[in-house]
């Protein structure tokens, strides 16, 4: 079966010579595994993988949410818009759709990360130039990094084949059924728990320091698991459970029980959170950022070891025109806010194609006609502000959603993504949004970074910072989770004030219509849907809090995990939860009650699997229960 193939048959390039190992075509285990430079290669080839998947990972992560519609603008050239459609309601009408959930490219990462932990220690017996440390050092490198590609795969599947057996030619390869979703993740729970604090907390070049899995990157993996788990468990069993988990590893049947709850996992979220951030600060050890001979000033709100850029809004009111440091600084690649960021380079043949641009008309987000979907105006409209002005004043309007530049007119109410656009700019390099009546942020300047070659961050600072707060939103500690929920709005808060640049730094007094601490759960997902957007993230976040929110009196027997013992619900109170209270804005009602109908229960909102591993499977493999159709049987 193809899914789990990932032999190592070199034919990538890479940066630093990554991939410059012998041979090009196919490998001899037995003389391959000499020393520390054959692991680095495939150690590196890893990386590369995940970043030949990221397109595919972004569009699981986004595609299915209310972040986004399709673009008025007629595309019908490739027939992409259709699929889309059909994706985002819920309906599967032709095989070539089903291409979109091909996950083999995932599983080949994995099966580079199971090649080094594997021959790992056989190399270490080999090079006597390669010591313990930096074995075990690159062994917690590589498993968070395995823990993370399963972590995709069971987010936007449930169920999926597990394994960390290496796979080197078809005739090895074995049909695997699928792993229940939960045992999955405390496999992968158990993995990083194992390596964690042992990998490196900062390499010699800021981008291996960015783009390798270092200690920040393990416990921002650790909180965000804790979190899934946490909310997996609290639908089907609810808040006070105690839960006993029985752990196999697949490859050598070792197994043990740990006992957890859903308000401890919680707890972890919250503790890992904390550690990510205080790693991070660690890692970047400065008291400013300095880039060249500017010098950065940070904003701390003061909150343990956060440190934000601030951007310069000061004298707008007198015509002035601020600067988006932060956005300048956060994607352009390997900021001290980037916790781990997939590397991309034209020069080193590493290229994405999510911008929209004349040079890229496939890709899904951008500028104009030259994307396929366009930045929903529901998702807007959840910003906050002052309770007698409706005016936005979130200057991440400008980058994450705008739709008119200055010279044109208002041809389209379509707003586009620009993170991943790299457009025109003006003669001081910044790009010129246009002037506009009603929104209190005009004429503001931005250095578009976005191209083919800018990162794709996976975590960074303000995504700890928000699952730190949904956790501690979901044991009721809701005034201290919106602490971190204003800071980060107050530091894209463009005041119009002549001599105040942007709000203070005390978080006791609300800025604007704030939310409230009864609802901090939802202002925590409104916040990470304008923080993430365009990042691969939303769907995933509604998905989580379906999940949370399963075990209502709409449940029936789950399809595949209910027995007498275990009882367990389908989710359906979940599913009509998140639609009717985080969809409504995008869809209408009519299509809210239609996506209910669709989803089913829980397994409606994860992927269907491509036909063709169904096929390949030897009936070990069954399609997902709400996708089966007549051409799996």
């Amino acid at each position: 079966m193809a899914l789990l193939l990932g032999t190592v048959a070199w034919t990538l390039s890479s940066c630093q010579d990554w991939l410059t190992i012998y041979p090009q075509n196919q490998i001899v285990e037995e003389n391959f595994w000499e020393d520390k430079s054959d692991l680095e290669g495939v150690r590196y080839a890893a990386y590369q993988q995940m970043c030949n998947t990221m397109q595919t990972l972004a569009l699981w992560g986004d595609l299915r949410s209310d972040s986004y519609k399709l673009n008025s603008t007629d595309r019908t050239d490739d027939g992409t818009v259709e699929l889309y459609q059909e994706i985002r309601e819920g309906r599967i009408e032709r095989d070539s759709a089903s291409t979109y959930f091909e996950w083999t490219g995932i599983y080949q990462t994995i099966n580079y990360c199971n090649k080094v932990l594997q021959h790992g220690p056989e190399v270490l017996a080999r090079d006597k130039q390669f010591t313990t440390a930096e074995w075990l050092q690159m062994k917690a490198e590589i498993t968070g990094l395995r823990a993370l590609n399963y972590f995709y795969l069971i987010r936007a599947f449930k169920d999926v084949p597990y394994s960390t057996k290496v796979v080197n030619n078809d005739s090895e390869v074995m049909y695997f059924g699928a792993t229940n979703q939960l045992v999955v993740l405390d496999s992968l729970i158990a993995d990083v728990e194992s390596v964690k604090s042992q990998a490196r907390n900062r390499f010699g070049k800021t981008a291996d320091t960015k783009g390798l899995i270092t200690n920040a990157a393990l416990y921002a993996l650790l909180s965000d698991m804790y979190l899934w788990r946490a909310s997996l468990h609290e639908g089907r069993y609810g808040k006070t459970a105690t839960d006993t988990v029985y752990i196999t590893n697949v490859a050598t049947n070792d197994s043990n029980y740990v006992v957890h709850t859903v308000e401890g996992d919680y707890k972890l979220a919250i503790k890992y959170a904390d550690d990510a951030m205080e790693y991070l600060d660690k890692q970047n050890d400065r008291s400013s950022l300095s880039f060249g001979s500017t010098t950065y000033e940070m904003l701390t709100y003061g909150l343990n070891h956060v440190r934000l850029y601030k951007n310069q809004f000061t004298g707008f009111a007198n015509g002035n025109t601020p600067d988006l440091i932060a956005y300048e600084q956060i994607f352009g690649g390997n900021s001290e806010e980037g916790i781990f960021e997939l590397q991309f380079s034209t020069d080193e043949k590493r290229e994405h194609s999510l911008n929209g641009g004349s040079d890229n008309p496939g890709g899904p987000w951008g500028n104009s006609n030259y994307t396929h979907l366009t930045v929903s105006d529901a998702a807007l409209k959840k910003i906050y502000e002052s309770a007698s002005d409706d005016r936005p004043r979130d200057s991440r309007l400008w980058f994450s959603a705008w739709n008119q530049l200055v010279g044109q007119s208002q041809a389209s109410a379509d707003w586009y993504c620009f993170k991943w656009s790299n457009t025109s700019r003006t003669s001081d390099n910044r790009f010129q949004l246009a002037v506009q009546s009603d929104r209190k942020c005009q004429s503001m300047k931005v250095k578009f970074v976005g191209s083919k070659e800018s990162n794709w961050i996976v975590y960074r600072l303000s995504d700890v910072m928000l699952q730190k707060a949904e956790a501690l939103a979901a044991i009721g500690q809701n005034t201290e989770a919106l602490k971190y929920v204003n800071a980060l709005h107050r530091r894209w808060f463009c005041n119009d004030a002549a001599t105040n640049e942007q709000p203070d730094e005390n978080l006791s007094s609300t800025l604007g219509n704030a939310p409230s601490a009864a609802n901090a759960e939802i202002a925590v997902l409104n916040e990470r849907q304008l923080e993430f957007l365009g990042e691969g993230k939303r769907w995933f976040d509604l998905v989580r809090y379906a999940e949370r929110h399963a075990g209502g009196q709409d449940d029936t027997k789950d399809p595949r995990e209910w027995t007498e013992e275990n009882p367990v619900g389908n989710g359906l109170a979940g599913v009509k939860d998140m639609v009717n209270t985080l969809m409504e804005g995008e869809f209408s009602k009519q299509m809210c009650t239609q996506l209910i109908n669709r989803f089913k229960n829980r397994y409606g909102l994860y992927n269907l699997i491509y036909y063709k591993e169904i096929q390949a499977g030897g009936g070990k493999l069954e399609q997902n229960p709400v996708w089966n159709k007549s051409m799996y049987d």
